[in-house]
This record gives structure tokens, C-alpha cells and sequence, in this order.
């Protein structure tokens, strides 16, 4: 009689199959949900579009280069993204946040977007530099859907090789 814990098990090409499609979808669900609830966390403080109104007010340029901040602009700005910003120039001196430049007596308006976030040059604030940090708004799933397709897949298919290989093994 043949030993049972001896005799090599034959997987069917068509049960290789069903596995191999099985934990790739599984991988993809999974990295989906996980992908999902970090959206989700990371979109939590979705509010309604706000405007912030910055006045200028003649004499501010001196102001700043003596290292005061009459504004009181943080050296991070966070913004949700469509928040609108509005400078409004008062002063005899033009002044530049990134490449935005107001000249004199100007107002300007800027939507904020993801794409604008990140460190600048800034003629408002005394170090000369800000952050803007401007979060997306909702949630929206093209953000996810790289992560889940590209790793769900790869996950799946690395998970189907190493199951592979611990039967090879046996």
C-alpha cells in the first residue's frame, strides 16, 4: 500500500486556475477596502468651500522685513482644495506668494487645488517662505484606483506564486 504522506498530490490545471484568480481578486478587494479607508480618513474634514480674505495694509512690506509678521500668517497654510484665497494689496509693495504676484492696490483671487500645495517663496510671511498644504476636498476614486489595481493585482499573483512554491516543496 502507498504511503499517503509520501504520495505527491496532483493539482489539476483548472483548480490552478480557480486559486490563481481567486487571490488576485481576494488581494484586490482587500487593498480596495484598506485603500478606501484611508481615503476616507484622509478626506474626513470635507467641508464646504471657504473664502480667506488677506488685507494688506500699507506699510506691511516694512513691517515684514524687520521680521514681524502683521498678518499673522502661519508658516503653514492648510487649505481643502476649492477654498479660494484672496489678496488684497493695500500696500506700496507688490508681494509674491510662489509665482502669484499682486502688484499694488491690487486684489487678487487663487482656487486651491492639490496640484498648488507645497513650499514657497513668500513676500508675506518674515522667514520669506510658506507652506500650503491643500487637501483634497471629497472622495474621489481615482485616487484609489491605482493602488487597488496595481497592488491588489501584483499581491495576488506574488501570494499564487508562493502558494506555487510551498506545494512544490511538499
Amino acid at each position: 500500500m502507498a504511503d499517503p504522506v509520501r504520495e505527491k498530490k496532483h493539482i489539476s490545471s483548472r483548480r490552478r486556475l480557480i486559486e490563481a484568480v481567486a487571490l488576485i481578486i481576494g488581494s484586490t478587494i482587500v487593498i480596495g477596502g484598506l485603500s478606501s479607508i484611508a481615503l476616507l480618513l484622509y478626506t474626513q474634514d470635507s467641508r464646504q468651500p471657504t473664502t480667506r480674505t488677506i488685507v494688506i495694509p500699507k506699510g506691511s512690506y516694512a513691517l515684514i522685513e524687520q521680521g514681524e509678521n502683521p498678518l499673522e500668517i502661519p508658516p503653514t497654510w492648510s487649505f481643502l482644495a476649492d477654498d479660494t484665497l484672496v489678496l488684497d494689496n493695500r500696500d506700496d509693495t507688490a508681494h509674491v506668494l510662489g509665482s502669484w504676484y499682486v502688484p499694488p492696490n491690487t486684489v487678487r483671487r487663487f482656487e486651491l487645488q492639490p496640484a498648488y500645495g507645497g513650499f514657497f517663496v513668500c513676500s508675506l510671511h518674515p522667514s520669506g517662505a510658506i507652506t500650503l498644504n491643500i487637501q483634497p476636498r471629497d472622495y474621489d476614486f481615482r485616487l484609489i484606483a491605482f493602488p487597488t489595481f496595481g497592488f491588489g493585482l501584483s499581491v495576488g499573483i506574488i501570494l499564487f506564486i508562493g502558494l506555487s512554491v510551498s506545494r512544490a516543496m511538499d
